[in-house]
C-alpha cells in the first residue's frame, strides 16, 4: 500500500525490525538466527514477534558470547523459509524502520533469495527509516550504537543484543528523537528529510556499508577501540586496537588492525570479535561511576 508523503507518522504503520546472525557477512553465507519485529500503529507498539531460527550452519563464537544464543538453542527451531509466512503480514503495508537497518535488510534480502523470493517485491519496496542516520544528523557521527543512544535518550532496555528487545529499544529511540521535531504528527516527508534523504530496502550505492555499526564506525574513524575477542581457546580477552581495513581470507572476513599489546599489525577473525567499544565511551562510563 503506497503512503502519501504528507501523511503523518501516526497514520502510517511501521515495522521495526532487528535480526541476530551467525556472523557479520551475509555475502559470505552468514545466516539469520533470530528475528524480532515490533509493529507500530498510531504511534504505539501494536504487535510483537520474536523467533529463533535454525541457520543450518554454525554460529560464530563471538556472536554466542555477545547474544547468549547457542547452537543448541537454534538446532530444533524452524528455518527462515518455514517462518516466513509469519513475518510477511507484520512487515507488509508498513514503513520499515531499524537501527543501522542496512545490515538487517541485507541479511533479510539474502534469506528471501534463498526462498526464491525478492524482498522488494514481497514488501512492495516501502520507504525505509534508519535511526542511525537520524542520530548522526542530530548528534554527529560516531558513538551512535543502540545501547549508548538508549542511555543518552533516557530509555533502559531490559536486555540487549536480542532481536525483539533491540527492535523495541529502536522504537523508543525513534520516539525520543521525534519529540523535539513534531512527534508522531511529523509527516513522512519530513521524517525522510530528518534522516538526510530516502532509503529503499536495498542499497542504492554498492559502496553503502552492510557491516555491523560498531565495526563500520571503528573503520571509519580509524581511532583506537577496546576489542573483546575470543582467543583460540575460546577465552574472552581485551585488547586496544586501531582498526585499519577488512579483508577476505580463506573464505572469511578478517579485521586488520594495529594491536597495542603486540605493537604490530595483526589479523583478527570477525567471527571471534565479541564487541568493539570506543575508548571515549569507556572513559565516560568510568567518569559516571
Amino acid at each position: 500500500m503506497p503512503f502519501s508523503l504528507l501523511q503523518t507518522l501516526r497514520e502510517i504503520p511501521l515495522a521495526i525490525v532487528d535480526v541476530e546472525t551467525t556472523g557479520a557477512s551475509a555475502d559470505l553465507g552468514d545466516r539469520v538466527i533470530e528475528i524480532g519485529i515490533a509493529r507500530v500503529e498510531c504511534g504505539h507498539i501494536a504487535l510483537q514477534y520474536q523467533q529463533l531460527l535454525n541457520p543450518q550452519r554454525r554460529i560464530s563464537g563471538g556472536v554466542t558470547a555477545l547474544t547468549g544464543i547457542t547452537q543448541e538453542m537454534v538446532n530444533d527451531q524452524p528455518t527462515f523459509k518455514e517462518m516466513l509466512p509469519n513475518i510477511l503480514p507484520l512487515m507488509s503495508d508498513a514503513i520499515v524502520v531499524g537501527h543501522n537497518v542496512r545490515f538487517d535488510l541485507w541479511f533479510l534480502h539474502h534469506e528471501f533469495r534463498r526462498c526464491g523470493l525478492e524482498i522488494t517485491q514481497q514488501l512492495q519496496n516501502p520507504h525505509v527509516l534508519d535511526t542511525v542516520r537520524i542520530a548522526r544528523r542530530r548528534f554527529g557521527r560516531g558513538g551512535n550504537g543502540l545501547q549508548r543512544l538508549c542511555r543518552r535518550l533516557g530509555y533502559e532496555p531490559p536486555i540487549a543484543h536480542r532481536a525483539l528487545a533491540d527492535a523495541i529499544a529502536t522504537f523508543h529511540v525513534f520516539d525520543k528523537m521525534l519529540d523535539p521535531v513534531g512527534g508522531w504528527g511529523m509527516t513522512l516527508c519530513d521524517a525522510i528529510l530528518m534522516q538526510g534523504g530516502p532509503m529503499s530496502l536495498l542499497p542504492a550505492n554498492p559502496r553503502e556499508s552492510t557491516l555491523p555499526l560498531e565495526l563500520e564506525e571503528a573503520l571509519e574513524n580509524k581511532c583506537c577501540v577496546m576489542m573483546e575477542y575470543l582467543d583460540a581457546n575460546q577465552n574472552r580477552t581485551q585488547r586496544i586496537i586501531e582498526p585499519l581495513e577488512i579483508r577476505r581470507f580463506s573464505g572469511e572476513l578478517v579485521l586488520i588492525a594495529h594491536c597495542q599489546l603486540r605493537n604490530d599489525r595483526r589479523n583478527f577473525k570477525l567471527g571471534r570479535i565479541v564487541r568493539l567499544t570506543r575508548m571515549q565511551d569507556l572513559q565516560s562510563v568510568g567518569s559516571e561511576q
